[in-house]
Parts: structure tokens; sequence; C-alpha cells
């Protein structure tokens, strides 16, 4: 609130001019193709966990500089005034060594000399295809207790991980050979589970990048606008659909708008009734036109600062965005009306980063935080695994996983199927998450608890109680609290207590 009060109303309503100015020259979805991209199919609600894979050119140099972002920190590098100079995404490798002032820079320099970054694609297929075996990620997956798993098949850098049809006119051969999104999908629904597609509909390094210097009107600037890029783009993903069949239709950094965006969801939904699409779908390439405009960027920063100044703002709800919500390194503070999927790396880049180390991941009791909080809030994880270019997941990256996994061999009907309560968390007490099946309510109290421990006693009449994992000895109930004796006390990261209704 404060930040929007320090804004002129003339700014305010300059910055929403552009932004409707920019959904203005998007191409129309029409009404029953929105309804349906925001119709969340069953599956996709009962899923909760997802594994999202960064993979790529990107991950043989494996740098980024900078320590992982913080709740709320990528929008104040991206509007406010900080002091960063680079993400510390490894993925964004090429985009930062180009920047003559950033760690990426200096080190592609003492590394790689004047190399370009194409070199890597060649090192890239050659270690893949002497190393990856997919139906190991796979496996490793399905005992996290993934349900679904997206792969980046086509990040900023424009590298395609599947043999396109679809030529790229700026980079000849700028892709894989191997078809590592076919063998990575059909080892993963071997499994069980759903398989979608990221793929970066709003940025192609390979046909535009600006680097002068201003990182949000660099990034908008480089939104290939023309209608060749368009054409690129639409064919890609509908050559994806064709293919793959992508459960997830997962968009990133908006869409291009003369790409027939209307047409690519209607042929996708008839081709995948019960898929899915994401929100990342707003026409970023017109907004990088009025960027080139004198001025305009620091409208656009101000309308960003306005968005994310009130938290209470992030739960209403906008009727023109497609798809579910997607929150990057963050969350929400409340349950949203809406479904959204919160997405982050286990450490702070996304495709896999030399500098970090075991202590820049999450431990396994944060992970399992993380997806209890989003659960009860109404959302789903999509955790990121940043394999190295051998196509080997790090074990400081395996680690949390299977600690997750091993939570969810026990709790995970606390987990799969659920729906948010009245309310996400306690009141008072002790902390802890609230989940509903349609049979009972899950208080998952976090931390260890001992043989006897007390937590808030929801207002609800139920019939029996239990704690997953052990056996219920006796309760004591007063002043609005229950202390619950179990047969054993039973360490963290968490501990579910179901009441059955």
């Amino acid at each position: 609130m404060k930040v929007r009060s320090r804004i002129p109303l003339v700014h305010r309503l300059a910055a929403v001019a552009l932004l409707a100015l920019a959904t203005a020259c998007s191409e129309p979805v029409s009404e029953e193709t929105l309804a349906r991209s925001r119709a969340m199919p069953p599956w996709f609600e009962d899923a909760k966990l997802g594994i999202f894979i960064h993979w790529g050119p990107a991950s043989v140099p494996a740098f980024a500089y900078g320590p992982p972002l913080q709740p709320g920190e990528l929008a104040e590098v991206m509007f406010g005034d900080s002091p960063r100079k680079e993400l510390p995404y490894a993925e964004w490798y090429l985009n930062a060594m180009n920047y003559p002032d950033t760690e990426t820079a200096r080190h592609h320099a003492a590394t790689y000399g004047d190399a370009p970054y194409t070199d890597f694609g060649k090192i890239y297929e050659q270690r893949v295809n002497a190393n990856w075996d997919p139906d190991a990620w796979a496996e490793m997956f399905a005992q996290a207790g993934a349900r679904y798993v997206v792969l980046v098949t086509k990040h900023h850098d424009g590298y395609t991980l599947w043999p396109s049809d679809v030529t790229n006119p700026n980079r000849d051969g700028w892709g894989s050979r191997r078809d590592m999104v076919g063998d990575l999908a059909a080892a993963v629904r071997a499994r069980g589970m759903r398989f979608g597609t990221y793929y970066s509909t709003g940025l192609d390094w390979s046909f535009d990048m600006y680097t002068d210097g201003d990182r949000i009107q660099d990034i908008l600037r480089s939104a290939p606008s023309s209608q060749a890029y368009a054409d690129y783009v639409y064919d890609q993903m509908v050559e994806l659909i064709d293919r793959y069949h992508p459960d997830v239709l997962w968009a990133d950094i908006g869409y291009p708008s003369k790409g027939r965006q209307g047409e690519l969801f209607e042929y996708y939904f008839a081709e995948v009734p019960d898929g899915v699409v994401n929100d990342r779908w707003g026409g970023v390439d017109v907004l990088g036109q009025i960027a080139a405009i004198p001025g305009a960027t620091w409208v656009m920063k101000k309308l960003g600062q306005m968005m994310v100044a009130d938290p209470a703002d992030a739960l209403v709800d906008d009727p023109a965005r497609p798809g579910f919500k997607t929150a990057e390194y963050d969350s929400f503070p409340d349950i949203p009306p809406f479904k959204w999927e919160a997405t982050r790396g286990l450490g702070g880049s996304f495709a896999f980063n030399t500098q970090e180390t075991a202590d820049d991941m999450l431990s396994g009791a944060e992970l399992v935080d993380f997806v209890v909080d989003t659960v009860s809030k109404n959302g789903n994880v999509l955790i990121n695994v940043g394999p190295d270019s051998h196509g080997h997941i790090p074990q400081i990256q395996q680690a949390p996983l299977r600690e997750l996994g091993d939570w969810m061999a026990v709790n995970s009907e606390a987990i799969y199927g659920t729906r948010p309560w009245q309310r996400f968390g306690n009141e008072h007490g002790r902390a802890l998450r609230y989940t509903l099946s349609d049979d009972a309510l899950y208080a998952i109290v976090l931390g260890d608890t001992a043989r006897s421990f007390t937590i808030e006693s929801p207002d609800i009449d139920w019939q029996g109680i239990d704690v997953l994992g052990a056996e219920v000895i006796r309760t004591e109930q007063a002043d609005g609290m229950l202390t619950l004796h179990v047969d054993r006390a039973l360490p963290g990261p968490a501990v579910v207590v179901r009441y059955t209704l």
C-alpha cells in the first residue's frame, strides 16, 4: 500500500493503459476456451506434487552467481532497486555472459575464453547420449511421491530437446537429434505419472536478445514480435502436442501476440481433453515494443510495484487469466479462491549450478514444509531438479527428494486428493496446516513430536482420531486444546493427525 500511495494517479492510469494495450493487441481467446483453461481436471487437483526439470546446453558451464532468491525478491529484482546484477539461475547463462559486468561474463572468459555458447550444445548431446538413463529418473521421481513431471523442452536459449521438424531460421541444428522428450515421457508414463512440457514461448535468444543494461527493459525488448517467430512457436507447440500429448502445457514469459493463441488452446484441449495450462500467456512482445518508447519502462516498473505492494491483492483473481496461477519462489498469505502451482528449485537455481552446495539446498524437512504449506492453500508443488550435462541428478538434490518420499510413504493420504479446509493453519498453539478429504480432516503438525503433544482442537465433530505412523493411546481436551498420547515419539519433519468425520 505504501508503494501505491507514492505513485501519482496519472502514472497509475498510464500503467493500466499500457497493460490494457498489451491485452488488446493479443489475439483473442474465446470465452468458452478461456473457461475450459481455468477448469482444472480432477487428476491435477488431486496430484499435488510434480517434478520440474531444467536441463540443456546451460548444464555444461553450469554456473550462476548469487544466493537463492528469497520470497518476493524476484519482484524486487525486476521492478525495484535490487543490487543483484544477475539472476542466480544457471539456465540464464547465455544472457548473463553477455553483460560485461557480471560474474558470469568473467567466469566464461576465464574458463572458455571467447568460445560461443553454441559450443555447449554439441558437448551436451554427446554427454547425454553416453550417460543418461531416463528410467532411473522416472523411478526416483516416483519414489519421491511425484504424480506428474514437467520437462523443459526449450528454454530461452532456443535449444530443443527433441528433433523438431520446424526449422530454426537463425541457428542451424540448434536442437537435439535424440528425442529426449519422448524418452522421458515414456519412462514417466510407464510408472503411472503424468507428463508435461515446458516451452519458452515468450523468449528465444536465438531470435532476439537485448543486453543494454536495464534488466526489465532488456527482457521485454528481447521478446520477439515478428510474425515469423509467432509462427515458429505455434508450429513447435503443435508439434509437441501431436508427438507427446502433454498433460501439462507450461508456457513462460508470455506468448507471441500474433501466435494464434486461441486456436492453439482449442487444438490442445481437443487433443488432450484433460490437459491443463498455466497462466504465463500474456502478450509480452507488445509490452516490449512499448518498452522501447523513452520513459515507458519506468511506468512499467511502477505498475509491477503496485501489483506486488499489497499481499492481499494476490488473493484477488483476474477473470481474464488462463489456466492455473504460477508462483515462482513465492507463496500466498492465505487460501486463494483459485488453483495455483508453486515452483522453485531445490536450491537457488533451476538448472544445475556447480557453485551450489548441500547447504544451498532445501533440507528434507524444509521440502516437506513447502509441500504441506502449499497444499493447505489450494496449491500444487512443482519442485525442480537440475541434472548435470551427463544426465545425473546430483546427490545433494536427491537427498531431500528421498526424504520427501519417505515422509509421503507414511502420510500421503493427507496430501493426495485433498482440498483446503476453512483455514490453512492453526489459530493458536504449535504450528500446523490443515487439509481436507471426503471423510477426514488432517492436521499436519510441523516438526518433531514427543509421545505426548498438544495442538489446537478444531471446532468440528469427529468420530475417531488417529496419528499416521503411530497408535493413539488416549486424548485429552481442555480450553480449546487437544493433547494426544501416542505409543511412540515420531520424528519430523511433520506428523499427521487424522480426524475421521
